[in-house]
């Protein structure tokens, strides 16, 4: 066979071939040659290993996301994917590696205020974004495109701006699935952030009310002086409404952790600090105040301590795999501050505070107005066991939070420029200039 005839053999052949991977990808989609047909060429092989892989971690990133989404926004439980938890913690170390350098707290309140808002944008960019790349090694996966033809096919996709390639049955079946995914994503966070912004009008329109009987910030002897001096005695007709509130924080707080980082709109006014008000207003009445004892606000403390404890762990989960949420309930506080029996010789609870605080705020009670009883060593010890219920919760998310430092609200470990590190509400204030202590 001369060379000529041997040239057109083999062109023939290669023609052939060609046409038979041309009906190869018809049949099956756009399908990459090394997908279509096994090629003996290196080069085919590596093709088909890598575009195999590329399908793989685009279906196990799809998952992964779509896991960590629904978890986020939609389970009614503090349930954290690892892509969530990792977001988390990221912005966690940001925003307090930032905080730390802060030298004043108003500057630090300001900052901190972005915190809540710009995490629940940054958690949808990311979630779009790595939808977008598993789309897009899918797309790699199982057409002929380039990666960067098919990460603007996924974006086009998610997007739901139009088909720009001709893919084949299932590369139009995954153009489909990623529109519906990418609207899908977008109509959730819209709701999403409807639900954030409904807990929080409802939690900030209470503390609002109770501004102005707890001072800011809040201090539970302040709540007392307050309610004395406006109606002229301590009873209130609000303990069901606070009750009421508590709840709700409980839920929603839990559920979405995220509204812990919300602030409000006045730097000295933060929510663990006024619940916590609320809640040594309450021990104090039942330990140390002359009045009869009001049932009504042992359900008050052991709904309160429920609500520091329920939301100490929705802090800790949204970073952490596993947290035990086991042995937490309303009524087995209620009933050991029902049914506790202090034995003889017993050392007294941890309150969280010193007994020199203790008899300051007593004495500015006494000033006041407000009839304390005479067994101040008694009510100093009932008042300890009912504290130790809730103020170790309390004071971890008092600093987790960077809440303002109240009197009462535990240590904290930014220290800022100016003399006074703890804030006091303003009768409190005026008292500590004029007689001093404390």
């Amino acid at each position: 066979m001369s060379s000529l005839e041997a040239h057109e053999v083999f062109f023939v052949i290669r023609l052939r071939y060609f046409e038979f991977l041309t009906e190869m990808n018809v049949i099956l989609g756009s399908c990459p040659p090394a997908f279509a047909v096994a090629s003996t060429a290196a080069e085919g092989w590596l093709d088909a290993a890598l575009r195999l892989a590329s399908l793989l971690a685009g279906v196990w990133l799809l998952a992964a996301a779509i896991i960590a989404a629904v978890g986020v926004m939609l389970v009614p439980r503090p349930t954290a994917g690892l892509i969530a938890r990792i977001l988390a913690k990221g912005l966690r170390v940001f925003f307090h590696a930032c905080a730390s350098r802060l030298r004043s707290y108003e500057t630090l309140d300001r900052f901190l205020a972005v915190q809540g808002p710009s995490s629940v944008l940054f958690f949808l960019a990311v979630f779009l974004g790595i939808f977008v790349g598993a789309f897009a090694f899918i797309f790699y996966g199982i057409t002929g495109l380039t990666f960067s033809e098919a990460l603007y096919q996924a974006g086009s996709g998610m997007t739901t701006l139009g088909i720009t390639e001709t893919l084949g049955p299932w590369g139009l079946a995954v153009v489909f699935g990623a529109a519906f995914m990418g609207s899908t994503v977008i109509s959730v966070f819209i709701g999403y952030l409807l639900t954030l912004y409904s807990a929080y009008t409802a939690r900030e329109s209470i503390m609002s009310e109770l501004a102005l009987l707890c001072g800011e910030p809040a201090w539970g002897p302040e709540f007392l002086v307050r309610l004395k001096l406006i109606q002229g005695s301590v009873d209130t007709n609000t303990t069901e409404n606070l009750i009421t509130w508590m709840s709700g924080l409980r839920v929603t707080h839990y559920i979405y952790s995220i509204l812990n980082h919300f602030r409000s709109t006045i730097p000295t006014r933060h929510w663990v600090i006024t619940l916590l008000s609320v809640l040594d207003a309450a021990a104090i009445r039942l330990a140390a105040m002359s009045e009869e004892p009001d049932l009504k606000l042992v359900r008050l403390i052991a709904e309160g301590a429920d609500t520091m404890h329920m939301l100490r762990l929705s802090e800790l989960a949204s970073t952490t795999a596993k947290v035990d949420a086991h042995g937490i309930s309303t009524w087995r506080i209620e009933s050991e501050i029902l049914h506790h029996k202090t034995e003889p010789g017993a050392p007294e609870k941890d309150p969280g505070i010193t007994r020199s605080e203790w008899d300051w705020a007593m004495a500015y009670l006494a000033e006041n107005g407000i009839m304390l009883r005479a067994e101040r060593e008694e009510s100093w010890k009932v008042f300890c066991r009912l504290r130790s219920h809730y103020y170790e919760p309390a004071y971890f998310l008092a600093e987790t939070l960077f809440a303002v430092q109240a009197p009462w609200s535990g240590p904290r470990r930014q220290k800022f420029a100016t003399t006074e590190t703890t804030l006091w509400p303003q009768l409190a204030e005026h008292r500590r200039k004029t007689v001093g202590g404390c």
